[in-house]
């Protein structure tokens, strides 16, 4: 077989290869060179990846990975009233992300997310062309990197974190899905304003639900992660908008909205709803209390990253109605005693601004009452102020009346920092903003309102000012003067008394040793023999003295723990009848709520429901409905009324609505009579204690139970004159004004046996010839008066002298004789 021609025979061509290379040795020695590096190389490589492959986290605890959730407390209709977390989040399933903010963040940080497999070969080249040639800083890291960094690393700038960065991401795009991996990276990365995921920054930035956004919004919330805090909108609206404006830009390249939509979304301004976490401010006594509740029964890990959801008592609405009345009723009392200077003095006017903004942080709590001013300059009829932010203002002379002074210049200076408050209106003459001159009240109040059915609390306003602190409804205890006075009464009915039983009204001496006590009315004035009902109404101390004394301090005790007073009640102290002991709001509130409820005694509740973040229920205040919805009308949107609250019954429900009737009469014809304009049966107690320290009132409709305290931390004199009935009866009345106002009138419950009789009002026997006051009584049955009212009866006062009963003087102690009234009694054969 003949060879062919063009073939070279094998031998002679690797022949010739090696002459070759023997003429060239260097590229023999470049060819080993490269061969080991590649070698080297591919070791390193290899001795790399084993070292960190032994240092890397373990990305498969993804799977299992819980994110620090806020924690929400609402009220009893499922508005936020506080939120508690330290990194504002809420987790939101990928299928709820709309598609069009997911296609912003890939148009804005990643648009090959759906391509590579964990990071992006030619972003990372590009990345360090720039960096090594310009002095520019450009990033490269894909969505799947930056969570990796995010949930598994530090964010540390070094070339270990990178590789660490690089392998996970690998890794992470090997065993998730991109779904999975999308879901990880909204809800973790970082927006600003503590806002950690895309439905925060939404609910941060505009108020809104992520389905709520606008293209541009979305477009604003999709460039953030690059630099959250350059970029952020509230402080950095610009730089915000021009970003915005790129990501916008860059989705219409995509092709994700049209050229029309861009152009639009550009167009539209920053629209900026700011809206920071709930920190209580509607409720901040109330808030704080169950903040605490919830870190002493769950602790603060669970409380701060938990995302439990807390369902209280709370009605919003109901809470601002108090929180405004006792404002009001502060401002009002501390009008009535006049100026007392500015707060502070600037000194270096120059700087009036600076100083103004420091002290409106300071004192931002009590927006409710003003704002810090700085007086510019002061005219005869009005005074030129600045406020925070470099405003300028006018307050005029009408707004300046209450302190007493005929012109502006006779009590300001230049530099005295007041408090103002902004009335809405313009001054034509200076085109400023006019303003009211405020004070800072420096007396205290607290209220608190509770539904009578459930014990459930709807308001607590534990005083003026942040919630942080002393919270004057649960904490204080302070002497209740006489709205104590309805437990001796009560006591005196359990033992038999009735309504229209007489009791004297007249001087008494109680002594004890060497120790004298002369006891007397409010006005200094004595009535005699008089049914028990006008006493109450007429807050008499000295016949409620006798009846305690008669009826035993030690049961008036009983009487008052087993209703729900928690304060320990000496039982030696006769003076405790006048109400000398202290005792708490909520304690007060929740014993008289024991009255219009029928005797029954019911602890104040302030929690419904607390949840996990999945849904599991940790507490219940109620045992859980049974068969709910089938309830007529029940459906998840309407649920059924709150199941029956355990209660316990401490007094008769007769007696109960005995003096549910006798406080009645307060109202109508008594300390509280100002209350009778309200037009709806309503019942309560005036209290003032000695030298008016403190002023109280205490009161309840059919349904809610209502109290008001008034006082200083410090205790001392709230003024002369500054009763219950002046100081803490209008913020009751007040309030009672506009929680009443949309709810129908309904009357107290009358239990069986309780029979209404005509009776005199004064004699408390039926009615006579002579008769001139007649009123319903309500008795137990058989207990009614039998006899008729004599044409005259001697006044049983002309037996004293020298303001001393002769028949004899009372002794103090527990259960003394009060002073021959048993005998006094006996003559008018009452007793």
């Amino acid at each position: 077989m003949a060879m062919n021609r063009t073939t070279k025979p094998p031998s002679r061509t690797l022949k010739n290869r090696l002459a070759r290379w023997r003429k060239f040795p260097w590229l023999v020695w470049l060819a080993w060179a490269a061969a080991l590096g590649s070698l080297a190389a591919a070791c390193m490589v290899g001795a790399v990846l084993v070292y960190f492959d032994n240092h890397l986290p373990d990305f498969r605890q993804l799977t299992d990975y819980k994110p620090p959730l806020i924690t929400r407390v609402y009220d009893r209709s499922g508005n936020i009233l506080a939120e508690y977390a330290d990194e504002r989040r809420i987790w939101v399933p990928i299928n709820e992300v709309p598609k069009q903010l997911v296609d912003a963040f890939l148009s804005a940080e990643d648009s090959h997310f759906y391509e590579h497999g964990g990071f992006d070969v030619k972003a990372i080249i590009r990345a360090a062309m720039v960096n090594i040639l310009t002095d520019h800083m450009q990033g490269a890291s894909t969505i799947t990197q930056q969570v990796a960094k995010t949930y598994l690393l530090s964010s540390e700038r070094t070339y270990t974190r990178k590789i660490k960065e690089l392998i996970l991401s690998w890794r992470i795009e090997k065993t998730y899905t991109k779904d999975q991996i999308l879901e990880l990276y909204l809800n973790r990365i970082y927006l600003g304003n503590g806002s950690y995921g895309v439905a925060a920054a939404a609910q941060t930035y505009f108020s809104k639900t992520l389905g709520e956004l606008t293209i541009a919004e979305r477009a604003l919330i999709a460039g953030m992660p690059q630099a959250p805090t350059r970029y952020n909108p509230v402080r950095h609206p610009k730089m915000a908008i021009a970003r915005r404006n790129i990501v916008i830009r860059r989705m219409q390249d995509e092709g994700y909205i049209t050229k029309a939509q861009a152009d639009e979304a550009v167009a539209s301004p920053l629209g900026l709803k700011v809206s920071p976490l709930k920190q209580g401010e509607d409720a901040p006594h109330f808030a704080e209390y169950i903040r605490q509740l919830i870190a002493r029964q769950y602790g603060e890990e669970a409380l701060y990253k938990g995302g439990l959801s807390v369902y209280t008592t709370l009605d919003l609405p109901t809470q601002r109605y108090a929180e405004q009345a006792v404002y009001n009723g502060l401002r009002d009392f501390d009008r009535r005693h006049g100026w007392r200077g500015p707060v502070e003095k600037i000194s270096d006017m120059s700087q009036w601004q600076d100083e103004i903004d420091k002290l409106a942080d300071d004192y931002s709590h009590s927006w409710r009452i003003g704002e810090p001013a700085v007086v510019l300059k002061v005219g005869r009829d009005s005074a030129r102020v600045g406020v925070s932010g470099g405003v300028e203002g006018l307050v005029p002379a009408s707004t300046m009346k209450w302190t007493g002074h005929s012109t502006a210049s006779s009590f300001l200076k230049r530099g005295d920092v007041v408090f103002v408050k902004a009335t809405g209106n313009f001054d034509k003459k200076s085109n400023l903003q006019t303003y009211s001159l405020e004070q800072l009240p420096a007396a205290q109040a607290a209220m608190v309102v509770m539904d009578v059915k459930t014990g459930e609390v709807l308001a607590m306003v534990g005083g003026l000012g942040e919630g942080v602190g002393f919270n004057r409804a649960l904490m204080a205890k302070r002497q209740v003067g006489s709205s104590f006075k309805p437990f001796v009464y009560t006591a005196a009915l359990q033992e038999g008394y009735t309504p229209a039983t007489l009791v004297l009204d007249a001087p008494i001496v109680f002594r004890n040793g060497d120790n004298e006590w002369k006891p007397h009315n409010y006005e200094n004035n004595f009535q005699g023999l008089i049914p028990m009902r006008k006493g109450l109404e007429q807050s008499l101390n000295l016949m409620t003295l006798r009846l305690a004394q008669d009826v035993g301090l030690r049961n008036v005790a009983d009487v008052a723990n087993r209703m729900g007073i928690t304060s320990d009640i000496p039982i030696t102290d006769l003076s405790v009848a006048l109400g000398t002991v202290d005792i708490s709001l909520i304690d007060m509130v929740t014993a008289y709520s024991v009255f219009p409820r029928g005797g029954t005694y019911v602890a104040p509740t302030f929690l419904r429901r607390v949840q996990d973040s999945q849904g599991v229920t940790l507490y219940r205040a109620h045992a859980a409905c049974e068969n709910c919805l089938a309830q007529l009308g029940a459906s998840p949107d309407n649920p059924p009324d709150s199941p029956q609250t355990q209660f316990q019954q401490v007094i008769s429900p007769q007696v109960a609505y005995q003096m549910v009737s006798m406080l009645q009469g307060v109202v109508q014809r008594g300390t509280g009579h100002a209350l009778a304009s309200l037009g709806r049966p309503l019942a309560g107690k005036t209290g003032t204690t000695n030298d008016y320290v403190d002023a109280w009132f205490v009161g309840f409709s059919p349904s809610t139970a209502i109290g008001v305290w008034v006082g200083y931390d410090h205790p001392k004199s709230l003024g002369r004159g500054e009763t219950g009935a002046r100081a803490a009866l209008p913020i009751w009345k007040g309030f009672a004004q506009k929680y009443f106002d949309d709810k129908p009138i309904e009357g107290f419950t009358v239990p069986n046996d309780i029979d209404f009789v005509k009776i005199d009002e004064d004699s408390g026997l039926l009615p006579g010839v002579n008769t001139k006051h007649i009123i319903t009584e309500a008795f137990v049955a058989g207990t009614a008066p039998s006899t008729t009212t004599p044409a005259y009866v001697d006044n049983p006062l002309d037996g004293y002298q020298g303001g001393q009963y002769q028949g004899g003087e009372g002794e103090g102690g527990e259960n003394g004789d009060s002073g021959g009234l048993k005998n006094l009694l006996h003559t008018f054969g009452i007793y």
